[in-house]
């Protein structure tokens, strides 16, 4: 074995380098491998005596103390010029490692001639991240480390390795050949940190050397331990250094990202430990328009995601193809998988069954193939069927008409006036429809209503065996939501504030027209979110945003009240539920599930969905004149026929889906490789198209013109542009 410096540099970050050091003693062999550590004049007392009592227990290792702080660059090179006959490995202080993990690296390091540098797998590694390519990742499926990288020696070869424009300096091999070579780190141009391994690499690929990225071994990296807060700046001004030195850095950077070559060894690792840890295994099917159904899948996930594993089925084009991807913690993963239900299917059923899926869980069949109707079958295992809205009663998901209000169920032409917003297909009446669906849904082991409301409109149309009325376990549960507080009381203007994508059936034109009949000095209208059309100046509209940073938008704009102004019968709506959620009062309408969920609840009016919009100015206009809400106008319990199965989430809906451990036949694994999806996704030419659109569509004057094209028409272009939500669209720009 070819002697090894591991060398650490140390600043900052006691827990860090503790961590780090100590998966180094306990895996390295001390026949070859020295551990190198130097002091880099940290700041922290604690660190440099720590450091010590590790010299002291451990006489083999090597501590060096910079007497003034010279910086990483300076100090690694320290490191790399203690023994001219020894390779390196530069490991940052906030890295873990397990198993025989230098070992490995370093056969990698000889597979081949002249490679100069071994990067591998790591959650946080740009380039050579793992799950996510070129992200900062949480380690997969909340799994311990040394569980997790277990597995990356077992699924790949010695020269199972991918050249890359350049190595990762978190931990990465230097052959000493090479080092002798192209010499050591450049102190004089990367000063204190970042882009002197870049600027290294690139030095060894002008000299005929490989910079290799290897598959058989993950390490774990916390990262931005010693920078902090100077991160950003340093890494800029040393992406300027790389562009004035190599002016084709970026480009083959970007080459190799489009290019992705790594994608396959991901891939692989992804499918083998999603089969091989055992725990119950869901595939989550639903439509690809984002919105309530996406959050609550999302949900799902990151509520088990040390419980159970999910993949989401979703149609990629309506009736033809669908993508797989894996969800870990509340969000879908880069890599995925295509299949062409038409010549395909076996093989994703094969997929299915060799991962070990234990359930399915229908959430939505808009532009689904029609064989996914017998796929649990095909699967063979059980399948439960989540409503969130009425798509499968009659093809139209909001039971709204041309003009985006909700049809009364009990008018004898209630299909019709449906299928006037929402066509059926050609040749298909709604009682053809519901026949088609009536499998899924009598055959579902549990059909899940996040409303009473919504399962009792539901089963009007079909015969539900075993029906759970339970609402999404967004947190808190609702009877921890804080106490309501009034705090409008004159004097200003009344701030009402509407959340979320307004289409019309969720009362874009409602807000539109109310907030430009109401004197300013009366109420101001806000809008944290987007209409389907841009909205007049009298309200406030402040763009798409981030459930994670929903709290502090809302907070910023300080409303009086939340105004959910819906036009059809919403199964649940999680704009109530952020309104629930921060303790503000709301305005609701008597339709859906809304009176359901505020029953009982202080500042909470119930009004009719139906009012006009001169009866909503009035409405308003007594809010602000009495600086009060009127008296909740509902029953407590009025709506409650059917028992909330409060604790079905956190006691029951796992229960009866076994936990397995599946195993990806060698030959499926191979035939996969044709069906990989890009890790990066990107906007298509068609969607920059329509953000384009979408952009000039917000202008006054445009605005008007778009006013005049027939809605459906709107809709059927944005779906010929592109099946992703709009606020993907809007977001990517």
């Amino acid at each position: 074995m070819k002697s090894v410096d591991v060398v650490i540099p140390v600043y900052d970050g006691l827990d860090e380098t503790r961590a780090c050091l100590e998966s180094v003693l306990q895996t390295v062999d001390r026949e070859w491998a020295r551990l190198v550590v130097i002091d880099d004049c940290s700041p922290n007392p604690d660190i440099s005596t720590y450091l010590r009592t590790v010299a002291q227990e451990y006489p083999e290792v090597v501590l060096e103390r910079n007497t003034q702080n010279l910086g990483f660059v300076a100090t690694a090179n320290r490191g790399i010029t203690l023994d001219s006959s020894r390779d390196v490995l530069l490991l940052n202080s906030d890295v873990e490692v397990s198993g025989d993990w230098l070992a490995q690296i370093q056969a990698n390091a000889y597979s081949a001639d002249r490679i100069g540098s071994v990067t591998p797998f790591s959650n946080n590694a740009t380039i050579c991240s793992f799950p996510n390519f070129c992200k900062d990742n949480a380690l997969l499926f909340g799994l311990e480390y040394p569980d997790l990288a277990a597995y990356f020696p077992h699924l790949f070869d010695t020269g199972d390795c991918v050249d890359v424009p350049t190595g990762v300096g978190f931990c990465m091999y230097m052959r000493r050949e090479c080092i002798n070579e192209v010499g050591v780190f450049n102190e004089e141009r990367f000063g204190r940190g970042y882009g002197e391994e870049n600027d290294w690499c690139q030095r060894a690929l002008a000299a005929g050397w490989r910079n290799v990225h290897m598959a058989g071994c993950f390490v774990y990296h916390k990262g931005g331990v010693s920078f902090g807060a100077s991160q950003k700046p340093a890494v800029a001004r040393a992406m300027e250094i790389l562009d004035e030195t190599y002016p084709s850095y970026h480009q083959d950077i970007q080459a190799y990202i489009a290019e992705d070559p790594a994608r396959s060894y991901r891939m692989k690792a992804l499918l083998s430990i999603f089969a091989g840890v055992r725990r119950p295994k869901i595939a989550l099917v639903s439509h690809s328009l984002g919105g309530g159904a996406q959050q609550h899948v999302n949900e799902l996930s990151s509520l088990y995601r040390e419980r159970a594993l999910f993949l989401q089925i979703t149609p990629e084009s309506d009736g033809h193809s669908v993508r797989l991807s894996v969800l870990d913690d509340g969000n879908c993963l880069q890599d995925g998988l295509y299949f062409d239900i038409d010549t395909d299917y076996e093989m994703l059923v094969d997929v299915l069954r060799q991962l070990g899926i234990g359930r399915l869980h229908f959430h939505h069949t808009m532009g689904l193939h029609p064989r996914f109707w017998g796929l649990a079958a095909d699967v063979e295992c059980p399948f439960d069927l989540t409503v969130h809205d009425y798509y499968l009663v009659n093809g139209n998901p909001t039971l709204t008409d041309a003009r985006a209000d909700y049809v009364n169920e009990e008018l004898p032409d209630f299909d019709q006036r449906c299928a006037q917003h929402y066509p059926l297909p050609p040749g298909v009446d709604a009682g053809h429809w519901r026949e088609s669906q009536r499998p899924l849904v009598e055959g579902a082991d549990r059909v899940i209503f996040p409303s009473e409301d919504c399962r009792r409109r539901f089963c009007s149309y079909f015969d539900v065996r075993n029906s759970v009325v339970v609402h999404h376990p967004d947190p808190p549960a609702a009877d921890d939501y804080p106490d309501v507080r009034w705090q409008f009381s004159g004097g200003r203007p009344l701030k009402v504030l509407v959340l979320g994508a307004l289409s019309r059936e969720k009362g874009a034109d409602t807000l539109d027209r109310v907030a430009a009949m109401t004197p300013g000095e009366k109420a101001e209208f806000h809008l944290l979110g987007y209409a389907y059309r841009a909205l007049g100046s009298s309200v406030v509209t402040h763009g798409p945003y981030d459930n994670d940073a929903v709290d502090t938008l809302i907070a910023d704009i300080e409303p009086d009240v939340i105004w959910l102004p819906a036009r059809w019968p919403e199964t649940y709506s999680y704009t109530l539920s952020i309104a629930l959620r921060l303790g503000l009062p709301v305005v609701v309408p008597d339709l859906g599930a809304f009176a359901e969920r505020v029953a009982g609840r202080a500042y909470s009016a119930v009004q009719p969905w139906d009012n006009s919009v001169e009866q909503w100015g009035r409405f308003w206009a007594g809010v602000c004149d009495k600086r009060c809400l009127p008296a909740a106008t509902v029953d407590a319990n009025a709506a409650r026929t059917h028992s909330i199965e409060r604790d079905f989430y956190e006691d029951t809906y796992l229960e009866p889906i076994p936990a397995r451990v599946g195993e990806l036949a060698d030959d499926l694994v191979e035939l996969l490789e044709r069906h990989y999806s890009p890790g990066v996704q990107q906007l298509s030419r068609a969607e920059r198209i329509l953000a384009w659109l979408w952009r000039i569509s917000r202008s006054k004057w445009v605005a008007r013109l778009v006013s005049l094209v027939p809605f459906r028409l709107q809709r059927a272009l944005k779906r010929r542009l592109s099946v992703r939500p709009m606020h993907d669209i809007v977001r990517d720009q």
